[in-house]
């Protein structure tokens, strides 16, 4: 007995593991970061804004943010890999 994978099932479930594409603005004094998303505006919270900012300013694509596990992705370029390294920042709720 062979199963089947609806189409739109496993379009989904990829959706869910690649994130959501946001354009995140960050305040480097006080690690707020905050973007839009088809939900509406999230505003959070990181430890490492400079650092963020700075992977912001290499992104070789739009950042994704993962809900799921909060976390910001932001893919930069790397040597010897064509699809670039993401870089994750966990984001923090006020």
């Amino acid at each position: 007995m062979s199963s089947t994978i609806a189409p739109s099932a496993t379009r989904q479930a990829a959706a869910r593991t690649s994130g959501i594409p946001v354009l995140p603005a960050v305040d480097e004094n006080l690690g707020a970061v905050t973007f839009r998303t088809p939900e509406g505006f999230h505003a959070y919270w990181t430890a490492e804004p400079r650092q963020l900012v700075e992977a912001l300013g290499q992104a070789v694509r739009p950042a994704r943010w993962i809900p799921e596990i909060g976390t910001l992705v932001v893919t930069v370029a790397q040597t010897g890999v064509r699809t670039g390294r993401g870089l994750g920042f966990r984001l923090a709720t006020y």
